[in-house]
């Protein structure tokens, strides 16, 4: 692979600290070889890129995606007969391959976009483990991927039925963990909780599925095998039975104690926030959304309550990654930007502290912060060239001028949806 030299671009290097500065940046073999003044020596037989007047970022890091849809709304998602006819189809070998066209298809919008790396939480029939193999193999083009292949949850729990396998039994659910060994999953993905779609109750979704003994049963297994577990979580119940059964990441996230949250954090636990589902769920309209007032009233409830819980993760220095929540309805393949703006606006933190969520703090809860997630010499060369400065627009991270995985340049570019990104806009305008 031929060197590549940055040249002149204005450099944020995802930490909290470093103040943007204008560099070059030698990129040599996959990796970052230096930042700084690049000599003509150096040049020399490099592809040199002009990046006057341009910004130069870490790769966005998505790290809550399910990669068996587009985003776009569906009557399949809320059961029913033809939700069954396809699940059944998905488990046929015709299926299979239906599938992992459609999760190909995600991860490429994924990395087109922007996302360097990726971590799929939940999907059918281990799908994702199937794609990230290829991508790792070089056969297919793709970001780098983390994943959990089917989650694991209990009788009427999220995803029973759909995108998890349910076991009720503790002895049973250690070995839906043991399986997942069998089939080189990353980490472990469990549902202690419901969602919107599913909760019973106006006013209180997120109603509590697993109970201490069946997550503890998850969690030590997972341990013990090596693997970290993140659990779906949408209630202060279910922060409770999570952080106390031993989850390592929080999905999603609600209102925690001071107790819980010293637990969470001395076991360098996480939680990731993702609104990219709940603003629109809650915000536009229900002719759009086509769901019920309850429905609506309880999306609203979790993205309060999410944004609570991302308050107290701050204030306790507990880590905070972001992610889409990808597949579900109006959360695309291609716009993990908005989530870091939507962070932002709702949980009224910088743009540098949005960016830094969406990189080096994902990279650090992904135990890679060695080898992405920043600009610094060694890592790989995961980068965004932007026209203009995030750290002032972050809507410019829509639209980069150039993206590079590990020092390759990537020219694709995502296919949009123009209709569900102009009913997503119109209530960001309002925001």
């Amino acid at each position: 692979m031929k060197n590549i030299v940055l040249k002149n671009g204005t450099v944020i290097d995802g930490t909290l600290t470093n103040e943007p500065e204008v560099k070059d940046i030698l990129i040599k073999n996959k990796r970052i070889e230096k930042i700084g003044n690049i000599t003509n020596k150096e040049q020399k037989n490099a592809k040199v890129i002009d990046c006057t007047g341009m910004y130069i970022m870490p790769g966005l890091i998505n790290m809550h995606a399910h990669l068996f849809g587009t985003g776009q709304p569906s009557s399949i998602l809320g059961g029913g007969a033809l939700q069954k006819i396809v699940i059944q189809f998905v488990k046929t070998p015709v299926g299979h391959k239906v599938l992992d066209a459609l999760v190909t298809s995600a991860v490429q919008q994924e990395l087109y976009s922007g996302v360097t790396t990726l971590r799929s939480v939940g999907d059918f029939e281990y799908s994702d483990i199937r794609i990230r193999d290829k991508v790792r193999k070089g056969k297919i083009e793709g970001p780098r991927m983390f994943c959990s292949g089917p989650a694991i949850t209990v009788p009427t729990g999220h995803g029973d039925g759909t995108f998890a396998t349910t076991k009720e039994k503790p002895e049973d659910l250690r070995k839906e963990v043991q399986e997942r060994t069998k089939h080189g999953v990353d980490f472990i993905k469990i549902c202690t909780t419901g969602g919107v779609m599913d909760a019973k109750e106006k006013g209180h979704p997120g109603e509590l599925k697993m109970n201490l003994e069946q997550t503890l049963a998850v969690t030590e297994e997972a341990h013990k095998l090596g693997l970290i577990v993140a659990s779906h979580t949408e209630s202060p119940e279910g922060m409770t039975v999570a952080i106390n059964g031993g989850v390592d990441t929080i999905e999603h996230s609600s209102p925690f104690t001071d107790d819980e949250a010293k637990t969470l954090k001395d076991r360098n636990g996480a939680v990731i926030i993702t609104c990219s589902p709940a603003v629109p769920l809650a915000k536009l309209p229900a002719s759009v959304t086509k769901l019920s007032d309850f429905a609506q009233f309880n999306s609203q409830v979790v993205l309060d309550n999410m944004i609570e819980g991302a308050h107290r993760a701050k204030e306790k220095g507990i880590q905070i990654g972001l992610g889409t929540d990808a597949s579900c309805p109006f959360a695309t393949q291609y716009n993990m930007w908005r989530e870091l703006l939507f962070y932002t606006k709702l949980a009224n933190v910088a743009p540098k502290e949005a960016i830094h969520a969406a990189t080096l703090s994902n990279a650090t809860i992904l135990g890679i912060e060695n080898e992405t997630g920043s600009i610094e010499e060694t890592k790989y060369a995961d980068l965004l060239v932007l026209s203009e400065n995030p750290l002032e627009n972050l809507e410019t991270l829509k639209d980069p001028k150039h993206i590079f995985l590990e020092g390759k340049l990537i020219r694709k570019r995502p296919k949009k949806n123009q209709k569900l990104d102009e009913a997503i806009d119109s209530i960001m305008a309002e925001m």
